[in-house]
């Protein structure tokens, strides 16, 4: 019988030893994934033999190994306590961040290029359970006026199992319930010299807008030896899509700085009230687009950043506070 989308669990734990099965429960490891671009995909690879039978044919094909690509997204909503990590915390570290805990005080995400961490994934979807490990990935961060802010995931990684299996029940009370961005709950996006320091933003000038999309673009390599495999991240190219009533002064002046090769900083806050609040910071935007955005009749402004490091490792900071 065909399975339901909403019938899917995803338990995600980080592993202590890449590619040691870190066995995530349904009570303490579940992900309260959205239903959008919701996939856990199994791709076999072969090596082709080309042997002439004395006829047509098509080449044989001799499975060699195989790996997993998981896709999902989840509210971007910090955990409800000062100090805590959120639960898409462990996401974020497979997907190359570091975590910095500063007690009862806020959480800080920020780029790492060393001592990555990796995942086991177990996902229950369409009547089966599929297991992998080594799993590192790359993420988007959504924060669209109307929508909920979100965290969307590609993971690649090994696979170790797939089986029909039953549903458990996931255990989700740590989740916070979100909030939409909105004039309510959402500062007005700041740019220009825009600093950050100790959760709080300053600096730079605000403006209403309506979208902003970050790509953090991780190169994710599966390395394919014998007897040895792995999943890793070798590098990224992050960049930021803006939509925003700029006005026709500040739109001409981001033309004047994307030609001078002028770099402009950006940040805003999300959340209502201390604990519940996430922020995004990029210290060094590099303007690659500005153009015209159409709205039905209305006319706005969409501006294309490459973010790069300030120092090292900052290029884009996610804060909890």
């Amino acid at each position: 019988m065909a399975g339901s989308i909403q019938n899917s669990v995803i338990l995600a734990k980080i592993e202590v030893t890449s590619g040691t099965d870190s066995a995530p429960t349904n009570t303490a490891d579940a992900v309260a994934i959205r239903v959008t671009n919701l996939s856990a995909k199994i791709e076999e690879k072969f090596a082709e033999r080309d042997v002439i039978t004395g006829g047509f044919s098509a080449p044989d094909k001799l499975p060699y190994t195989r790996r997993g690509t998981i896709s999902f997204s989840c509210e971007m909503q910090a955990s409800g306590t000062l100090g805590t990590a959120p639960q898409w915390g462990d996401l974020l570290q497979a997907c190359g961040f570091s975590e910095t805990v500063t007690a009862t005080a806020r959480v800080d995400y920020l780029p790492a290029s060393t001592a990555l961490k990796t995942l086991t994934i177990w996902a229950y979807i369409n009547n089966r359970l599929e297991k992998f490990t080594f799993c590192a990935g790359t993420v988007k961060v959504s924060m669209s006026v109307g929508k909920v802010p979100s965290l969307d995931f590609t993971f690649t990684g090994l696979v170790t199992s797939s089986a029909a299996s039953g549903l458990v029940t996931p255990t989700l009370t740590a989740w916070i319930r979100a909030e939409a961005v909105g004039p309510a709950f959402t500062t007005p996006l700041s740019i220009g010299p825009v600093t950050y320091s100790a959760g709080a933003l300053a600096g730079g000038t605000q403006y209403a807008f309506k979208s902003l999309e970050i790509d953090m673009a991780n190169d994710v390599q599966d390395i394919e030896l014998v007897q040895v495999e792995s999943v890793g991240i070798y590098g990224r190219n992050p960049s930021a899509q803006i939509t925003a009533d700029l006005g026709g002064t500040a739109h001409a002046a981001f033309k004047a700085d994307m030609h001078a090769g002028t770099t402009r900083a950006f940040g805003l806050v999300h959340g209502s009230v201390g604990g519940r609040k996430v922020g995004v910071y990029a210290p060094v935007g590099v303007i690659t687009s500005v153009d015209d955005q159409q709205d039905g009749p209305v006319m706005i402004d969409k501006l294309g950043f490459t973010l790069r490091p300030a120092a090292n490792n900052d290029e884009f900071r996610i804060f909890c506070i």
